[in-house]
């Protein structure tokens, strides 16, 4: 009320505020009874009511989802939001802004506030009256941050909190001295504003009607010439979170599971729909502002297989497109051409499925399409106008699925009662390229496994630096966030100058550099214990040019740079089911050269996950190992040249360890081969396409060893030169890159990644000494037979299989640990497929020099 007690006769208030803000119940507050009903609305709500000696009209406007964008908010929404004006005219004396404060009110929280009571232009913030609609009980402990005290600044410390407010006659005197602060004067947009959204409202439902009436004359077309299926097909295509797989538990009349996560590999799912057999595909989504190119190679190939899951083809391809969120030129391309890796012809059988449908509440489809622009309508006119609505809450009487099964059959109609065919050859190699990629990510795994032996007296620094480098859209201060625990560094704007924050993890202090984009690493950034984090975003793709520019900023940081950085992938929910090795191997020849040259050494984070703590310290512990590695560098000692093979006899050097070999063609020793270290290797393993294998690779060791080298008795210490025959170089080069080198033992066990790890664990007396010199000597003994088998292959498998037996009884006499015991169990194993290997090369050796 004002000073003088003087009451307008009618306030007009209109509700502003983003979806379950309780923006509804405080109408319902202010009028008295239950007149808006609280669930899903698009467009506005008028009630009018008497309060005492005033008579209030309230409008309520639907809400937006309150971490979107303006312009993530679909147009429909943003339209009612400044249409909610003209209802109140000539305008409303106040707006309530509705927050909940309850929950987190971040900065992109803010943001997205600020934006949409924006749509209604700058002198709006005079008339709002922001309602904290929390009780004090949800707000207890909660500090006000820097989002909640910038909004009462804007609202010039208009505010209340409705768990103090009595009742209605309380609010409205709130309202009425906001009322009397402003003269009076209502909020008011000019005749232009008003008269050009009253056209644009009655021009989107002119269209939407006639969109309408041209959808029911294509289905009265097509209902004459349907044939009934006895067994329907589905693939389901869309972006992530577009509700694919919701749409496949409500076709199919399944229960949501509580947490399903993201479909990171094709789904199938088979169940009966209205006496029909269906087959339900579901496939991984793609980022929406993903083009094809930019969607990890992976997921490319999950959506090319998923049309060969529902034998003999599908006939019906369903692009699930939100209805609550806005759809752009960039959306409409990135579904363009995700569908494309299906053919061109897929377009026949695609039909717009609309998830979320309960969003819609009263509003037609056809007015959303007619509403949200060109982007959305030229994509359900390149699907033939083939569209359906689905409320995966509300499942009813199944009418809603009974309409889409009556809609697939009609497209299967329309194109001659066939399903898809699918290329059966491009389908065959896409399986065989696939199956090679798990057969290395296995091997990469194991690799990683042996190699993960870890230093028996590792003491954790007590305090170290991170320092994350990486390309563009990574998540890197995400990442950043994520290993301090909180929000630290501002994940939702572009880093443009280095950031430094530190917290504590364990009983150590951490300090994590955010570095900008085509950052270079300098040799003074790693004089202190630092680890470098080169962070890859899992969840797009991979591109040589990006790796180029990764290394190129690695380089920078001299030759100790490699030994001190790690592959951190970022988005690591994004994987799924399917393990990051999987990743690594499909993406292709450029994230593969980037995980090698950092020692094979990776770690996955998830960044939904932050309250778990068991993913940082794992990767605490790779950062400790990688650490120690690295404060022994300066003690290792000479190696060869990356084109030299080299070997040791492990009874004249018992010290020594295999690290790694190469088929290259190789030249003898020159003088300055003693200046080139590990360091050096790996530079020229950058320049010449040299591959260096750590010696986890023990097929390649065995068969550079059964190729000559094994015959060779060198001296302590010696380097012999070794050319491996062509037919060996022409069949290992392309698939089993070798070079061989020779370490002393001692400062092998320091290496980065565990290099060497299964000879080690051979040769090695740090693990042999706890059983007693007797055990030692009767281990050394077996290793001089076993090197003795790899002079010359059985020439028949029986033999081999011999060979082995009287191995494994050796053996079982010998009390050993354990860990050597799982070693010995590999060099069986890759003995035995060395064998096989020899025997089916040199068959073709004969029979190509017969021919």
């Amino acid at each position: 009320m004002s000073a003088d007690g003087w009451c307008p006769p009618q306030l007009k208030i209109v509700l502003l505020g983003g979806r379950n803000s309780g923006k509804s119940s405080l109408g319902n507050l202010l009028l008295g009874k239950e007149e808006f009903v609280t669930k899903e609305r698009t467009t506005c709500s008028r009630r009018l009511s008497q309060v005492g000696r005033c008579w209030l009209t309230v409008v309520d406007t639907p809400g937006w989802w309150c971490d979107f964008t303006a312009a993530e908010t679909t147009r429909l929404v943003r339209s009612e939001i400044q249409a909610s004006v003209p209802l109140c005219a000539p305008g409303p004396h106040v707006f309530l802004v509705a927050v909940k404060s309850g929950s987190d009110f971040t900065e992109r929280r803010r943001r997205a506030l600020e934006e949409h009571v924006g749509l209604l232009g700058e002198r709006v913030w005079t008339h709002c009256l922001v309602v904290f609609t929390s009780t004090d009980k949800e707000r207890r402990g909660v500090a006000e941050g820097a989002g909640v005290c910038w909004l009462k600044d804007k609202c010039g410390q208009r505010c209340l909190s409705l768990s103090r407010v009595r009742d209605a006659s309380e609010l409205v005197e709130n309202i009425q001295r906001l009322v009397a602060g402003n003269g009076n004067r209502v909020f008011e947009l000019t005749e232009d504003v008003c008269k050009a959204i009253a056209d644009l409202k009655r021009r989107v439902e002119e269209d939407a009607h006639a969109r309408f009436l041209m959808m029911k004359t294509q289905r009265s077309v097509m209902r004459d010439r349907v044939r009934p299926l006895t067994d329907v097909r589905i693939v389901l295509l869309g972006a992530k979170g577009s509700g694919k797989t919701s749409a496949l538990n409500t076709i199919l009349g399944r229960e949501e599971p509580v947490s399903s996560g993201r479909t990171s590999s094709c789904a199938v799912a088979r169940g009966v729909a209205f006496g029909r057999r269906v087959t339900v595909v579901d496939t991984p989504g793609w980022w929406m502002n993903y083009f094809s190119d930019e969607s990890a190679v992976f997921d490319r190939r999950q959506i090319q297989l998923g049309p060969s899951l529902c034998a003999p083809g599908p006939h019906v391809f369903l692009l699930v497109v939100r209805v609550d969120r806005a759809f752009s030129e960039t959306y409409e391309r990135a579904a363009e051409e995700h569908l494309e890796l299906l053919g061109g012809d897929v377009w026949r059988r695609v039909m717009v499925l609309f998830s979320f449908g309960d969003w819609l509440g009263g509003t037609t489809v056809e007015t959303h399409i007619e509403s949200e622009g060109e982007a959305l309508r030229r994509l359900v006119e390149r699907c033939g106008n083939r569209y359906h609505v689905l409320n995966s809450r509300t499942r009813g009487d199944g009418f809603q699925v009974r309409e889409l099964v009556g809609k697939m059959e009609e497209v299967v109609a329309g194109c001659g009662g066939r399903h898809h065919e699918e290329d059966l050859t491009r389908v065959a190699q896409l399986e065989r390229t696939m199956s090679a990629d798990r057969t290395r990510a296995r091997h990469r795994l194991m690799r990683r496994t042996v190699a993960g032996v870890r230093l028996e007296k590792l003491r954790p620094l007590r305090e170290v630096t991170l320092l994350l480098v990486s390309d563009r859209k990574t998540g890197k201060s995400c990442c950043g966030n994520t290993i301090l625990g909180e929000g630290r560094f501002p994940a939702d704007r572009r880093t443009t100058s280095c950031t430094e924050e530190r917290g504590r993890i364990g009983d150590r202090v951490v300090t994590v550099v955010d570095t900008p984009v085509g950052f270079r690493v300098t040799p003074d950034l790693l004089r202190a214990p630092c680890a470098v984090l080169l962070v890859v975003n899992a969840s797009s793709s991979f591109s040589e040019h990006r790796g180029d520019a990764l290394e190129a900023q690695l380089e920078g940081g001299g030759d100790s740079a490699w030994g001190k950085a790690l592959v951190l992938f970022s988005h690591g929910d994004w994987l799924g089911d399917a393990g990051i090795e999987r990743r690594i191997e499909s993406e292709g020849a450029a994230l593969r050269r980037l995980v090698d040259r950092c020692g094979n050494r990776y770690h996955v984070l998830d960044n939904k996950r932050r309250g778990d703590g068991g993913q940082v310290v794992r990767l605490m512990t790779q950062v400790d190992e990688m650490m120690a590695a690295s404060r022994h560098e300066r003690t290792l000692p000479s190696i060869a040249r990356p084109n030299t093979l080299c070997r040791k006899d492990p009874r004249l050097m018992p010290s020594h360890d295999v690290v790694a070999a190469s088929t290259s063609p190789s030249v003898s020793p020159t003088a300055d081969d003693e200046q080139v270290g590990l360091q050096d290797a790996g530079r020229q393993r950058g320049q010449n396409g040299v591959a260096v294998w750590t010696g986890e690779n023990v097929t390649s060791c065995l068969l550079a060893m059964l190729a000559g080298a094994d015959r060779l008795r060198p001296r302590r210490g010696q380097r012999l030169t070794v050319t491996l025959p062509e037919y060996l170089q022409a069949e290992l080069s392309p698939r089993l890159p070798m070079m061989l080198l020779v370490w002393p033992h001692a400062h092998l066990q320091m290496l980065p990644g565990g290099n060497g790890s299964l000879e080690r664990s051979l040769c090695s007396r740090r693990h042999v000494q706890r059983d007693g010199a007797r055990d030692l000597d009767e281990l050394e003994a077996f290793i001089d037979r076993y090197f003795d088998t790899l002079r010359e292959p059985p020439q028949s498998r029986e033999a081999g299989a011999d060979l082995l037996s009287s191995i494994d009884k050796k053996l079982s006499k010998l009390d050993l640990p354990e860990d050597i015991r799982v070693d010995l169990a590999e060099v069986r194993r890759s003995l035995e497929h060395s064998w096989t290997l020899i025997q089916d090369l040199r068959r073709k050796h004969n029979k190509s020099s017969q021919h």
